[in-house]
Formats: structure tokens, sequence, C-alpha cells
């Protein structure tokens, strides 16, 4: 039986058309239209509010990429937080760096934890039943500020978030929220957020690079390739204090002390290469 195509927006005037094996599977929820799909070419996937945020096709390429490129450039991460992470994907990487003593998972919608789990649960392999793992329900703003005041301070800050210019997440990327995140970083600590599509999204792109060069002292930019979202992907590691890049050979022995293998996106040279940006990406942001 055939079924109506699967279209999610990239941009205005462009959309990923998706052949799916089964009609869409609404979710209840208070916060967000949650629905997954059964696509052809990319598996089960979720979207929210019609916009896509994980497949099983190409999840890894993303959360491999967020969670590596930022653990492996710290020499010892012991605290990490996860802004949004209801899928526990991003969760899931961190737990295969052993010296990450605790995960906390800063998620708005409970639903989105319980859709994943029920429907796509490789995503999470079990993440949340970790017990290195801690799952906060509530507003991301709202959990960063309480964990703040009662002294905690991290290593890693994932904003594994919806887009910026969502109405629910706006507040999450802006100049009182970024300064937040620097008062709630330990030392050496590191923020990763995700910029967006320099394709199609280059204003949204290019306003967040600036605010983040305003907020943070060092802001390293890496291009990934995410299929789900259209291609070109760029994330950005912010801290407080200007670190070189560590030499492939340094990444390679992380790897190894920490025992992590088996990764199917990342490796110590493309963490490297991702660096390397294209000329119309760098006057982009210039």
């Amino acid at each position: 039986m055939k079924h109506p195509p699967l279209s999610l927006p990239l941009a205005p005037g462009a959309t990923l058309g998706l052949a799916t094996h089964t009609p869409s599977i609404a979710v209840p929820s208070a916060f967000q239209r949650i629905a997954v799909e059964h696509s052809v070419r990319f598996g089960r996937l979720y979207h929210l509010d019609g916009d896509a945020m994980a497949a099983e096709a190409d999840e890894f390429m993303l959360h491999e990429s967020l969670a590596h490129l930022a653990a492996l450039d710290h020499p010892a991460p012991r605290q990490a937080l996860i802004l949004g992470g209801g899928d526990g994907a991003s969760a899931r990487e961190l737990l295969r760096h052993p010296g990450l003593a605790r995960i906390v998972v800063a998620e708005l919608d409970p639903a989105v934890v319980a859709t994943v789990r029920a429907h796509l649960p490789a995503l999470p392999a079990g993440a949340f039943e970790n017990p290195r793992v801690t799952l906060r329900i509530g507003d991301a703003a709202r959990s960063l500020h309480d964990l703040h005041s009662q002294g905690e301070r991290f290593d890693l800050i994932l904003l594994d978030l919806t887009e910026p210019d969502d109405p629910a997440c706006a507040h999450l990327h802006d100049t009182a929220f970024l300064a937040l995140c620097t008062a709630s970083l330990g030392p050496g600590g590191i923020v990763h957020v995700q910029l967006g599509s320099p394709f199609y999204q280059p204003d949204k792109v290019c306003r967040l690079h600036q605010r983040l060069r305003r907020a943070f002292a060092s802001v390293r930019l890496s291009q990934i390739s995410v299929p789900l979202y259209g291609g070109p992907w760029l994330l950005a590691r912010c801290s407080m204090q200007a670190v070189p890049a560590p030499a492939i050979d340094l990444l390679q022995q992380r790897m190894e002390e920490r025992g992590i293998r088996g990764l199917r996106y990342y490796n110590p040279a493309l963490h490297l290469a991702s660096e390397a940006l294209p000329n119309y990406l760098r006057d982009l942001l210039a």
C-alpha cells in the first residue's frame, strides 16, 4: 500500500521528501506535535512540530560528533550536561567515556523520552537506565539555573536542542542563557552548540556564531554531514580559554585509554579535518 510522501522542511522553498512504509504515528504531548515515521531511506525517524529530529539511518553522524568532538578535546571530563537530548542518543555516546561519572539530561518533554524508547529504542540504547545518567524533566534554562545555584559545574555542556529560532528554544540561545552556560563550566569546560545548516540557514548560523563569539573567549567550528538535515551541519565548541586543537596522536591516545571503539562516523583525523571550512563559509562568518 502506498502512502503520501513525507515532506520535511529544510528552509523556505526547500523540503526533504521521503517515501514511507506506514502511516505517521502521532503522539500526544502538552508541548509540541510529536510524530514517528517509518521511511524507506532513513528507517524510523521522529519529528517535532514538523521538523526532523533524528533517524535510525544517520543519527550516529550527529550524535557521535556532538559527543566526541567535545569529550575528546577535554583531557578528563567528569561531569556532563545535555540540554535537550530527550532521545538519549547523545547520552549514549557520552557513556562511552568511562571517566564521565555523571551525565545530566535536561529535557522539556517527557513524551519525547517515552516516544523514542517505544519506537526508536536504538537511539538511547538503554542510556536512561544507566546509573551514570540522570534525567531531569523541565525547561532546560530552569534546570541549568537550578543546577548552577546548587553549585554544580560541568566539564561538558551539549546543546542537543531544536532549532534556535523555534519559539520554544529561542531563550536557550540568547545572551543571558549563554552567560549562564559560561558560569556553569568547570576549568577547561566546553559548551558544544549546533549552529545549523550553513547552506539552508545562513542568516541564523551567522547570528548565532556572532553571539557565541561575544560570549566565549574561544569558538572552534566543525562542519559535519547529516543527510536528514540536508547535508552540511555546523557545530561550535566554545570555551573560556583559547586552547589549540589536540594533535591527532593525542586524540587517538585518549580514545585508546578510554576504550572507545566501534564508532561509525567519528575518528581523530575527521576531528581535525572538520575544522577546515570552505571559503563560502569563512566569508559568511567573517
